[in-house]
């Protein structure tokens, strides 16, 4: 049997991948809060840019209700892919901030997602997060 080097195949999937990402985005991660003692005043710590540039949003999964009180929110989740080639993207995680910067949606652009899980694969075209926000 004669083994086949995926790599040119990747290579192409990624180039497609990304003349697909025709929206725009920035992903940040804050910091840990600093606390002064004398006041017992909680300051947020620093915000810091972890990604900026091409992404890919698209709606992943349907859309579900929370009810807190009187307030009913809707919680959606997406996928955003990322160039693969992003070489910022390797410390993603859990918790970080991706806000859309540019879309052709104008009803995404601003908004703000939560990082919900970071997803791997050996044969990646994009670099993929699973993200919610909130409605």
């Amino acid at each position: 049997m004669v083994a086949i080097d995926p790599e040119p195949l990747l290579a192409a999937g990624r180039l497609a991948h990304e003349q697909l990402m025709n929206d725009a985005c920035t992903i940040t991660r804050v910091g840990p809060p600093t606390l002064t003692r004398g006041t017992s005043v909680l300051t947020p710590g620093a915000s810091t840019t972890l990604y900026s540039g091409a992404c890919r949003v698209k709606p992943q999964r349907i859309p579900r209700n929370e009810q807190a009180s009187e307030r009913l929110t809707v919680v959606a989740r997406y996928e955003v892919a990322l160039p693969f080639s992003s070489v910022a993207t390797d410390d993603l995680q859990v918790g970080d901030t991706v806000t859309i910067t540019a879309s052709g949606d104008t009803r995404l652009v601003g908004q703000k997602f939560a990082v919900m899980a970071v997803d791997f694969g050996s044969h990646s075209t994009a670099w993929r997060l699973t993200v919610e926000g909130a409605t």
